[in-house]
């Protein structure tokens, strides 16, 4: 796996371009001062061999630098590259490096493979338009091809397994330079049971608040119904029945939402 930061990688060219220039400065003026020592020592001797010498183990001396400084660098590099891949592949979430311009996929981990049902070199052709259903594509273009903020956290989606099946992704993605193309990298975390609780929670909330407003209301009502009734007279049997039947409503309402609750704690 080749991902590249731009920042981190001109850093170490610059270190060796610094080192080879001291490295040769440093050379090239020693060698002058001792020549030049020993030019004023020997007047009447030709020392022009001792120039040509200098010139020589120069080229020999910061080609060797050279040399042990880009093997230095491309080991770092090396490691660098072992560390991402197995930081891509080890990743608990679906990890995916797509083509900015045309959202093909560009590398995938395992979770990738098995999360969403297609083999490696399948989802290799294609592009991340293809695990999302038919509406969510636009979205997801208008979205990239905008000025969006890149980092943590940066959407829930809806994606598509191969089979069809749906599910909720939490988003996570950063521009990177991956083999000289311009890419995200892309984290996906699965959150679809989080998102399918909240609703449920939420349609127990709508259930509480309008579903037993209703019989609770008619029983209040005709509570008050009784009570305004003149002492000593019978209660009217019809407003009786009324008030069992509402009961019998709010008792099954009730029973609606323990039952409700009691399939969320089962997928919790």
């Amino acid at each position: 796996m080749e991902i590249q930061s731009g920042y981190a990688t001109r850093r170490p060219f610059f270190f060796i371009i610094l080192i080879y220039l001291a490295a040769g400065l440093a050379w090239l003026y020693l060698g002058s001062i001792i020549i030049g020592i020993v030019d004023r020592n020997n007047p009447h001797v030709d020392l022009r061999y001792l120039y040509t010498g200098k010139n020589i183990s120069f080229l020999l001396f910061t080609g060797t630098a050279l040399f042990f400084l880009l093997r230095a660098h491309h080991k770092r590099l090396l490691r660098a590259e072992s560390n991402y891949f197995k930081l891509f592949e080890a990743s608990p979430g679906a990890v995916y490096v797509m083509d900015k311009t045309t959202f093909r996929f560009l590398a995938v981990n395992d979770v990738m493979v098995k999360k969403y049902g297609y083999s490696r070199g399948q989802l290799l052709k294609m592009s991340a338009l293809d695990i999302r259903p038919e509406e969510e594509r636009k979205k997801l273009k208008d979205y990239l091809y905008s000025d969006h903020t890149e980092g943590h956290e940066t959407g829930i989606w809806l994606h598509q397994k191969k089979n069809g099946e749906l599910f909720y992704m939490l988003i996570s993605h950063h521009s990177i330079k991956f083999k000289d193309n311009d890419a995200y990298i892309v984290i996906a975390i699965d959150i679809d049971r989080s998102v399918r609780n909240e609703r449920r929670l939420k349609e127990i909330a709508w259930t509480n608040s309008h579903e037993i407003r209703k019989p609770v209301s008619n029983i209040l009502g005709l509570v008050q119904l009784m009570k305004a009734e003149h002492p000593g007279e019978p209660t009217d049997t019809n407003l009786v029945e009324m008030l069992v039947t509402s009961a019998h409503e709010l008792d099954t309402v009730v029973k609606k939402i323990n039952s409700h609750a009691e399939e969320l704690d089962k997928r919790t």
